[in-house]
């Protein structure tokens, strides 16, 4: 019986080994004949068929899948690249390859040609973070300098840390944005200046002619003196906030807890009606402390003067974590007059204001320095009900 048996049982895991080696270097060809089998070792040689066909059959299925992936991927009009924790590079798409470099790399330091802050910028980059840079990217021929939006997000693969960056091309999309915001601009000033340069021509032209006559007398001359004295300062007082919307410094990043910036803003507003909501009291910020409490403070000003007129009067400043995006969301709101919807849409245009004594640039200062620090200042409202100012920055 066991010399019968020994054969079958050694041509069963001569088959087997076969299998188990054909398995491992992913070679699916194997394939056993049946017409001279019988019994056991049929049904054995079936099974091993059988589970070849599978991996075969699910090989193919994840080949087609990469291959459609891969395609979708080097379609997409951005520089995707995929690193390690370490930086280097283990994956990039033809985008990246052909506007970045023209060729092949395999380390984010090789990226300093396009821009030399590039690889630390993308080193330090957190994942729902935004930075802008100006690249030179190959252009054909040519090499150009773009705008670029560089964003990143994390993820594990087989118990690996990877990080996918995209960088986004946004050279034509900020310049049609300054354009509007010049030609914004440009009407503002034309404005302002002329408000002031046509009462100061209008009354010089009255001193000339009252002078060549003697018509005016002495009082009449200093009045118009006054009055142009008057608006020469508003032309003045206008210039040099014009320069300071010019001049923003850079941050100076320290580390600051959400739960110490919120504080310190409740002892300077210590008034019944405001009320301070604070999660995430030990998240640390990167953030330049006295720019961000200039935006705060300005937001928190504003806030009262809508709830001026306001009998039960309520102001709310509430700061969370919104940590799976990696970002700090302060949000500003009152229960005043509201916003009405022709003003919202030019509420950060520079010099824009509809109050009689304001400059028109604090708003705008604001989105500058959120925008400095990688972040963003966005505004709701409801005449009448309630305005909404939301501050995100990330963490």
């Amino acid at each position: 019986m066991f010399l019968h048996l020994n054969p079958f049982y050694n041509k069963s895991i001569r088959r087997l080994r076969q299998m188990i080696h054909a398995i491992r270097m992913r070679d699916f060809t194997l394939h056993f004949a049946l017409d001279k089998l019988q019994g056991e070792e049929r049904l054995l040689a079936e099974e091993i068929n059988a589970v070849v066909n599978e991996f075969r059959e699910k090989t193919l299925k994840q080949e087609s899948q990469y291959q459609y992936f891969d395609t979708l991927l080097n379609t997409v009009g951005d520089c995707l690249i995929v690193t390690d924790d370490k930086g280097h590079i283990h994956w990039m798409n033809r985008t990246a390859i052909n506007s970045l470099c023209g060729f092949r790399i395999y380390d984010i330091t090789d990226l300093a040609p396009v821009n030399s802050s590039l690889p630390q910028m993308m080193l330090e980059l957190r994942a729902g973070a935004k930075k802008m840079a100006r690249l030179r990217v190959r252009n054909g021929n040519d090499v150009v300098e773009r705008e670029y939006s560089i964003t990143t997000t994390n993820f594990f693969d087989k118990g690996f840390y990877y990080k996918l960056y995209s960088l986004q091309n946004i050279h034509y999309v900020v310049q049609r944005s300054e354009s509007e915001a010049q030609q914004q601009l440009v009407r503002v000033l034309t404005h302002e200046i002329m408000n002031s340069l046509t009462p100061i021509i209008s009354l010089s032209d009255t001193l000339t002619e009252g002078m060549k006559d003697e018509s005016l007398s002495q009082d009449d001359i200093t009045q118009a003196l006054q009055a142009i004295n008057r608006r020469s300062s508003g032309l003045l007082h206008f210039v040099e906030n014009y320069r300071k919307l010019q001049y923003i410094s850079s941050p100076q990043y320290t580390d600051v807890k959400l739960g110490e910036l919120i504080t310190d803003l409740q002892q300077l507003f210590p008034a019944p009606f405001f009320h301070f909501y604070i999660q995430d009291t030990e998240q640390i910020l990167r953030i330049d402390r006295s720019q961000i409490e200039q935006v705060l403070i300005n937001l928190l000003k504003n806030a009262e003067e809508a709830v001026r007129d306001i009998e039960d009067k309520n102001i709310s400043i509430s700061a969370r974590a919104e940590k799976p995006q990696h970002i700090i969301t302060i949000n500003v709101e009152d229960n005043g007059c509201g916003i009405m919807p022709e003003v919202l849409e030019r509420i950060f245009v520079p010099f824009f204001t509809t109050k009689p004594s304001g400059s028109g640039i604090g708003l705008s200062v604001c989105r500058q320095i959120a925008s400095l620090h990688g972040g963003s200042i966005t505004v709701s409202s409801t005449p009448l009900k309630q305005t909404v100012f939301t501050l995100q920055l990330p963490m």
